[in-house]
């Protein structure tokens, strides 16, 4: 198993996995995490045990729905709730979020225990998810200029043609930046508006990490959902509070896998 990880985060349990490692068939092998992409559910539930022994966590999941709300957990859940963000206070627990294309945002406030992790596709960009994130660990009583946050792997702006309509939204939301590409073929910068979201929430932007990873890109490491045309698997991106001491066997991008 592979997993990439934040050195913004590095007293936190966190990652955003790789399709390595796991137990599925083409087209979703191997290490799928999507329970409702056309896999078989005994080969994701395996795929989520391998994950669980690897990392020694507990998973607190949602139903996605393309918005911005945001839900606090103390346990292990499946995605049932629906939302598209979660916040974690209880050790051992990770919010988490599933992702093929979207952004994942891995959220901490290195004073306090909560953690969250933000589902942002561009619905939830412009609604401003990553926001809404870090105003729940506001209610948990972080600062936002204290927190630090991983954008994780993602349609990247090479990648992430889009009709001008939904270009010039973004535009005019976040300005001129987030938008490359010639006028007929625009392409949206997602992590860039991400950033700019969690700025405008008062997260200082030299303590956010933007991985710069395209999920379209590097086939071998990812699922993508619009480059493999809906039939792929899912990656997450997850968090837990901190556990001291017990999170120095956690690798770093290029490290190898986890032993």
């Amino acid at each position: 198993m592979r997993l990439l990880t934040s050195d913004r985060l590095a007293a936190f349990p966190h990652g955003f996995t790789t399709r390595a490692g796991g137990a599925s068939a083409p087209p979703w092998d191997t290490l799928n995490l999507g329970g409702a992409v056309g896999d078989e559910p005994l080969r994701v539930d395996e795929n989520w045990r391998r994950l669980e022994a690897a990392t020694g966590l507990g998973f607190a999941r949602v139903r996605q729905v393309h918005g911005s709300r945001v839900v606090r957990v103390a346990a292990a859940t499946a995605p049932a709730e629906e939302a598209d963000g979660v916040v974690s206070v209880a050790r051992g627990v990770a919010a988490c979020v599933s992702v093929a294309d979207c952004v994942p945002v891995l959220l901490a406030d290195p004073e306090g225990r909560a953690v969250a992790a933000v589902h942002a596709g561009w619905r939830g960009t412009i609604e401003l998810a990553a926001a809404e994130g870090v105003r729940a660990l506001e209610r948990e009583g972080a600062e936002p200029g204290r927190l630090v946050a991983a954008i994780g792997p993602s349609i990247g702006p090479c990648c992430y043609e889009v009709a001008p309509e939904l270009a010039e939204r973004f535009r005019r939301r976040f300005g001129p930046e987030v938008v490359r590409g010639a006028p007929g073929a625009p392409r949206l910068d997602l992590w860039r508006a991400n950033l700019l979201a969690l700025e405008e929430a008062g997260v200082r932007a030299e303590r956010v990490d933007v991985l710069g990873r395209c999920t379209a890109c590097e086939r071998e490491t990812f699922f993508s959902h619009r480059r493999d045309a809906g039939r792929t698997g899912r990656q997450v991106g997850f968090i837990a509070p901190a556990a001291g001491p017990s999170v120095a066997h956690w690798r770093r991008p290029g490290e190898g896998p986890l032993p």
